[in-house]
């Protein structure tokens, strides 16, 4: 159930999403949802009330709320589907709402998709196949079943999968895949159930395309842009590119396959639909038809040093200016030129920003890589920008962080500032202070306010659970239990985080030295004679030491010996009580 429900008069209606959250999208940020009378459960977004719900009966039968999920937690439509869209049809032509209705409130009970991640056994999901295992090895869990193929004309076609999910497999939506999701949509409106398993078989025998593994051009079919022109260096995997336009027509006829030559057969490629800034430019504008537009910003992207996770050296570098100061820029916050583009640009949000310069031979690191401190907060507020329209938030949360370092969390640190009480065993960093803190009921009250401390300490609000305990202090207007707590938690603390990283600090040592040996060992004999030994084969071979030979199995005891500590299942249960209470 949410919390920070307010109600809104549904004759007043709120400025709808720019796009709808369906899943894998999903929005963290507190917004307006419209929901059932009867089911809090159902959500629909505002973007979903306006398109579709707005102009019908049905607009009277759902209330306005404003919903704040609380951290940690995030919302999808529940109204975007095949089979809500059938049904709506059906509803608003004989003005009989409630079938709709009855299957909303039915379907919230149904497991969610998990996606193309996929979801063990013993879970409960149940799953479907098409008809005479048409298409090998396909599987489609419930709810796919019943908002997408029991939206078209193929329900027919699909029967309960017959056999148990074993517990120890994952299995994975094969509709999750989008590229099959829409053939199956596009094949029913033509009625062409053939189509519709061709292009099945094919999509499931194709390699997964795993981000930042690269794969010889040998191993896979590989498409570049034809029409307006071709995009220097572009390759995309046969897979993305069926599953982000090949689907369409109108688009994949922009497409073909890249012609290799015979020396190029071995060299290896990496799918550029997998970069970070070229699947945002997509999500953006391809899934909406606009490829024009994307075609620009694509091929920006492309003429652009890659974003690199060690950082870029010499590159061209945008910031934002400072709220505060805008003769000021943001300090510490850089997008390089290719991220402004497939984030920003083709969002149209580049005129926020401004050209850096940065002396020659600097080395700075995106703030939009995935490796960057921050990487997953900015996103989060990108991701409200996006789907609001509103880049207020975006701009003050970098305001606010992006010269802040971010949480250590365990780890304790020196000469430091500190929010809370430190007699109370409840210490705050900067950043959480933040984060969870700063406008809340207690932000003031506590001794230390940006206090530093001399002697080593760690953040206690860093953790989901802590700050939910903070925020039930602040609707309680108080704060004893939480202080009880954070002292027991102390306690826990000092009994097991320092053993435990002690430990893990001095395996890594170990580990080190012991391959610093191997590849010295290596170096000297060889390393194909080395992973003999290693792995069980027969040592001696033809001119080689017998002294290597001892050497390399006194090297394998040490691996074991560390692999194996006797310690190790003291630390493990030291682990676990630290997570009892973290």
């Amino acid at each position: 159930m949410a919390s920070g429900i307010h109600s809104n008069d549904s004759t007043q209606h709120p400025p709808p999403l720019i796009a709808c959250p369906t899943p894998p999208s999903s929005i963290k940020f507190p917004t307006y949802w419209y929901r059932l009378a009867h089911d809090d459960n159902f959500l629909i977004c505002t973007k979903c009330y306006e398109d579709k719900i707005r102009s019908t009966q049905l607009a009277r039968l759902l209330r306005c709320d404003f919903l704040d999920f609380g951290p940690n937690m995030s919302a999808t439509c529940d109204f975007n589907t095949p089979r809500i869209d059938h049904l709506l049809t059906q509803a608003v032509a004989t003005n009989d709402f409630q079938p709709l209705v009855s299957f909303a409130e039915a379907r919230l009970s149904i497991i969610p998709c998990a996606g193309t991640e996929g979801i063990k056994g013993g879970n409960g999901v149940k799953w479907f196949k098409p008809v005479n295992d048409c298409i090998p090895k396909f599987v489609c869990c419930e709810a796919c079943y019943e908002d997408v193929v029991l939206g078209t004309s193929f329900g027919p076609n699909f029967l309960p999968y017959g056999n148990q999910q074993p517990t120890d497999q994952s299995w994975s939506c094969d509709l999750a895949l989008p590229y099959l999701e829409h053939m199956l949509q596009v094949c029913a409106r033509k009625g062409d159930w053939q189509g519709f398993v061709q292009a099945g078989r094919h999509r499931l025998s194709l390699q997964t395309c795993v981000k930042d593994v690269s794969t010889a051009a040998a191993a896979k079919k590989w498409y570049n842009i034809v029409r307006p022109s071709a995009i220097y260096d572009m390759t995309l995997c046969e897979a993305c590119y069926l599953d982000r336009a090949g689907w369409q027509e109108s688009l994949a006829r922009n497409f073909a396959q890249v012609q290799f030559n015979p020396f190029e057969y071995t060299s290896h490629m990496l799918c550029d639909f997998r970069l970070g800034s070229m699947a945002a430019c997509s999500d953006i504008l391809l899934a909406s038809g606009a490829f024009e537009k994307w075609h620009q910003f694509a091929s920006t992207i492309m003429s652009n040093v890659r974003c690199k996770s060690e950082g870029i050296v010499d590159g061209e570098w945008y910031g934002l200016p400072d709220p505060a100061d805008s003769g000021e820029n943001i300090k510490n916050f850089d997008i390089c030129a290719a991220c402004l583009a497939g984030w920003f640009q083709s969002a149209d949000w580049g005129h926020l920003f401004r050209r850096l310069r940065w002396p020659p031979g600097t080395t700075r690191l995106c703030d939009f890589n995935p490796s960057a401190p921050r990487h997953f907060q900015y996103l989060a507020k990108w991701n409200q920008m996006y789907f609001t329209r509103d880049p207020t938030p975006f701009i003050d949360y970098v305001a606010r962080f992006a010269s802040l370092e971010k949480c250590q969390g365990t780890h304790c640190l020196e000469n430091a500032n500190w929010y809370g009480d430190k007699d109370a065993s409840l210490l705050i960093c900067p950043s959480c202070f933040e984060e969870a803190v700063r406008g809340t009921h207690f932000a003031t009250n506590f001794p230390l306010q940006s206090t530093q401390l001399a002697s080593g300490n760690h953040c206690s609000l860093y953790s989901p659970r802590m700050r939910e305990k903070y925020a039930e202090a602040c609707k309680k207007r108080s704060l004893d239990s939480l202080m009880s707590f954070a002292s027991h938690r102390e306690q826990i603390y000092q009994q097991t985080v320092p053993h435990v990283e002690l430990f893990q600090k001095n395996m890594k040592q170990k580990m080190e030295l012991l391959k610093i040996a191997h590849q010295a060992r290596s170096a000297t004999v060889g390393a194909t004679a080395i992973g003999r030994a290693f792995t069980g084969g027969n040592p001696i071979v033809h001119n080689f030491d017998p002294a290597v030979v001892t050497q390399t199995i006194l090297l394998e005891g040490q691996r074991r010996e560390i692999a194996y500590d006797p310690q190790r299942p003291r630390m493990m249960q030291l682990e676990a009580m630290w997570k009892e209470v973290e």
